[in-house]
């Protein structure tokens, strides 16, 4: 179990979002539509080339994002942009990261210079995919009931972050509905483990209040403690030509915004990333939309599967 755990954090942490895109297939869910109409496109307008990705390495990007996630009524923008604008004027500049956007598949950055950049100016710890996800989600998410305490471990740097820097005060307030909804669980049916995150969301009672952003987690299995946790997380907000993709890669590794068609490009993206997958033959890791199970990334293919899930009741 432990080196099953060293080796997702240490993924979290080092590994780089490689990205790439194809598929056509459609597949729709709660707040994801995942094709974009003829009627939305505007004549006489050239069509941006997806999917598309940016670092946010300058002012350019970084509002462009900001005016989007505001536009779909996402929560502490402002404090979004000062994280965004700290990293990249930090860590950002020491890695040389660009104000573009770029072909996904050749996006790449020095994870030592990130890491570097960011410890030479920070005396306190860089935020990660769930607690970016969690502030711009403040308000919007609720739940009907959460734990009293967590006693776990595979939220430890989350939680020693939250606790040791003022700036994370708006995760600090709510932090048992953090952990309720991103720590790991104990996986009640051993023959579909996927239903796990999903059984979670709906004992919480958890929502979202919106029609154009939903919470796209990807659940690890670490079948070592029979576990399910929240490896990985950003928000997906529908666009009107596109579906943009908000994420934070992990501690002291750059913030992304992805730009795609549908949802099986996202998941194709999402797939080429190795810091997700565990040892051969272990399942997973699981795809949700909010709670929804939407399917199991395979590594290193084109396609992924999305056979609904058999939920326990």
């Amino acid at each position: 179990m432990k080196k099953k755990l060293i080796t997702i954090i240490i993924g979290m942490v080092f590994c780089i979002g490689w990205i790439g895109g194809c598929a056509s297939k459609e597949i729709n869910h709660d707040n994801v539509a995942t094709s974009v109409t003829e009627e939305s496109k505007q004549e006489g307008v050239k069509k941006e080339k997806l999917p598309t990705a940016t670092y946010m390495g300058g002012n350019n990007t970084i509002t462009e994002i900001c005016k989007e996630l505001s536009s779909a009524g996402a929560s502490h923008v402002d404090t979004f942009q000062e994280w965004v604008t700290d990293f990249s004027d930090s860590a950002g500049k020491n890695a040389k990261l660009k104000d573009s956007w770029s072909d996904p598949e050749k996006m790449h950055t020095d994870t030592g210079k990130c890491m570097d950049g960011w410890e030479k100016n920070h005396d306190y710890s860089d935020t990660d995919c769930r607690m970016t996800a969690f502030l711009l989600l403040d308000g919007l998410l609720h739940a009907e009931s959460t734990e009293a305490d967590y006693n776990g471990t595979y939220l430890m740097f989350d939680t020693e972050a939250i606790d040791n820097a003022d700036r994370y005060k708006i995760i600090k307030q709510k932090i048992n509905m953090f952990t309720t909804l991103y720590g790991e669980k104990h996986v009640t049916d051993e023959k579909h483990p996927e239903t796990t995150f999903s059984d979670n969301w709906k004992h919480y009672g958890f929502q979202i209040d919106s029609d154009r952003i939903s919470l796209l987690s990807i659940a690890i299995y670490d079948p070592d403690s029979d576990v399910i946790f929240v490896g990985h997380t950003g928000l997906l907000i529908k666009c009107s030509e596109y579906y943009l993709f908000v994420e934070k890669i992990a501690f002291e590794q750059p913030y992304q915004a992805t730009k795609v068609h549908n949802m099986d490009e996202l998941l194709n993206i999402l797939s080429l990333r190795p810091e997700y997958f565990g040892e051969e033959g272990e399942a997973g890791p699981f795809v949700y939309n909010n709670g929804e199970y939407i399917g199991t990334l395979k590594k290193n293919i084109d396609m992924t599967e999305k056979t609904p899930c058999n939920r326990s009741k």
